[in-house]
């Protein structure tokens, strides 16, 4: 395939349903439930699918334990009947994640108050899969196999939400299942205008224009019937592309719609005293703000632990693609860390990776704590506005993508939505096996087939679910891919291609960063694995000459360890 003929295959003549600007999970969500349910689906993204919030959070499936605190037991209750549907329906990527809240004298949220939290919660998530909460009380502080500050300790509960460390790779299922239902699923497309007419005094928006930013920018034009801005924290920002047929500038203004708060995660090696089987939801010694310390287990690479996140108000004019963690936040972080572990002593050298993200949430009064600002979404039809077939979301998190894309798609069209029931490309499992039965069954039937040791087919198992075989398939074409890419890794070449042939990765950060997962647990990268993934991506663009020059230059060698 040559890459500037990328987009050649598509027929962008005919009017679409629905163009979505955004592929974050919600908008990945919310094609597939609109193809699903027989809309002409188009979704744009200015990146790569999945590369905005929805790589930048905690990577959390979680019910919202703290939303209980500003009364908000509606999301609670939604978020945990969503991560019992996405616990059933992506077991590779979705898995139960153990985590004990240590009570502390001091500490703002008092013993009894956390019990009765967890009984609501409890209560709340009736019918679940998970078991229910454990209290340990202050004596029985060595049943925590954790090396967690002792002095002041008065116990601690443990209770169950979920984590998908890879979700980036839910994001892309999602994306994946769109095509297969007849979406068109666009990443490196910018749009750069949303194209109004004016009708009695309103505008009606019509379509968009966009440009494929890996192809000297080359334009486009596309017409719908409806719009929906699910561009995250840059909902504002595409709000003022919004232009008359002639490309002046409407003369509606729409209201501001994000508020957003920055946080930043850090990512270190397994420290002394960090457990193993359970994470941590504490509360800061310093500002009393609630933070987690969580074993992240990619695929089946080393463990590490993710730690995070802050919160913090976006300064005005903040530029939201060049944001980054501060030193306060680092310190913050690693300070928190070694108050509730003495005997773990990280410091910034310690760290492998860190990331810093936006919450696309509204705007909120002056003087409101961060945290108060609420966790759920809005749609908002914007014909208020005197803008008509348009609408922009705003919130939403991993856990709810589901049912936000379900409110969503349910505004255009009566046809049944499926998604609680049917799962995407990679979660085909037979119904008479349970999910760890499989795993086992599968993994001696590939390691045989394929020629392939026990522990890199569970490894791709734990990353592509009932796609494996579609990237095993690709050591047969040529066992070269059979090498692991990096010897302290255990992704294989043949992610690359796979990636590249079938998940539209085009750049090395594509792929490394949001296709295999030694871009989630380092930032810190050998050369050789640049030099392998940028090996591979001209060979299958046959980059040849002076184009292949050009494009190493403009594209691939983005330089990860500046």
């Amino acid at each position: 395939m040559r890459l500037e003929n990328r987009l050649d295959k598509y027929n962008f003549d005919e009017s679409f349903d629905l163009v979505i600007i955004g592929g974050g999970i919600n908008g990945a969500g919310v094609a597939r439930d609109a193809a699903e349910r027989g809309l002409k689906v188009l979704l744009l993204e200015k990146n790569d699918f999945g590369s905005g919030c929805s790589a930048h959070s905690t990577r959390l499936v979680h019910g919202g334990l703290r939303y209980l605190e500003h009364l908000e037991f509606d999301l609670v209750k939604e978020s945990l009947h969503e991560r019992e549907t996405l616990l059933r329906n992506y077991p590779h990527l979705v898995s139960p994640l153990r985590l004990m809240i240590p009570v502390y004298a001091g500490n703002k949220i008092k013993m009894w108050k956390l019990k009765l939290g967890m009984l609501l919660y409890d209560w709340l998530s009736a019918g679940k899969s998970l078991p229910s909460h454990q209290v340990l009380k202050e004596n029985q502080h060595n049943l925590i196999e954790a090396g967690i500050e002792s002095s002041n300790f008065l116990g601690a509960t443990f209770y169950y939400d979920a984590q998908v460390s890879f979700a980036e790779r839910l994001v892309l299922e999602n994306i994946l299942t769109a095509q297969s239902k007849g979406a068109i699923c666009l990443n490196h497309c910018e749009v750069s205008e949303i194209i109004c007419s004016k009708v009695h005094g309103s505008y009606h928006a019509q379509g968009v224009k966009f440009k494929d930013l890996l192809n000297s920018k080359r334009p486009y034009s596309v017409f719908a019937k409806n719009i929906i801005n699910m561009a995250g924290p840059w909902v504002d920002k595409l709000n003022n592309r919004l232009k008359e047929t002639n490309s002046f500038p409407i003369l509606a203004k729409l209201e501001r719609r994000i508020g957003g708060t920055k946080g930043s995660h850090i990512v270190v090696k397994k420290f002394r005293g960090a457990p193993y089987e359970f994470g941590i939801y504490n509360e800061a010694k310093s500002d009393g703000r609630p933070f987690f310390i969580l074993p992240y287990k990619i695929g089946m690479n080393d463990e590490v632990y993710l730690i995070g996140t802050t919160d913090i108000f976006l300064e005005p004019g903040e530029d939201l693609d060049s944001i980054g963690i501060s030193q306060k936040e680092i310190n913050y972080l690693l300070n928190e860390t070694n108050e509730l572990f003495p005997d773990a002593h990280l410091k910034e050298e310690d760290i492998l990776n860190t990331y810093c993200g936006v919450r696309p949430l509204p705007p909120t009064k002056k003087g409101k704590n961060a945290g108060a600002v609420t966790r759920r979404h809005f749609v908002i039809n914007h014909n208020k506005e005197l803008v008509d077939n348009y609408y922009s979301v705003v919130g939403g998190k991993l856990t709810t993508f589901r049912s936000l894309a379900k409110e969503v798609v349910d505004l255009f069209t009566s046809n049944r939505c499926f998604t609680d029931s049917r799962n995407t490309v990679g979660s085909q499992y037979p119904s008479y096996l349970n999910f760890y039965d499989y795993i086992k069954e599968i993994t001696k039937e590939y390691s045989q087939k394929y020629d392939i040791d026990a522990h890199s087919i569970l490894h791709l198992l734990m990353l592509y679910g009932t796609n494996t075989s579609k990237v095993l398939d690709l050591t047969l074409e040529n066992p070269l891919l059979k090498s692991k890419i990096n010897k302290d890794f255990e992704d294989i070449e043949a992610q690359i291609v796979y990636a590249i042939r079938y998940e539209q990765a085009y750049t090395v950060e594509d792929i490394l960063l949001r296709r295999i997962s030694i871009g989630l647990s380092t930032n810190k990268f050998d050369r050789d694995i640049i030099k392998t993934i940028s090996y591979h991506i001209k060979e299958e663009f046959d980059l040849q000459g002076r184009n292949r020059d050009k494009y190493q230059e403009e594209v691939l060698i983005n330089d990860f360890n500046n």
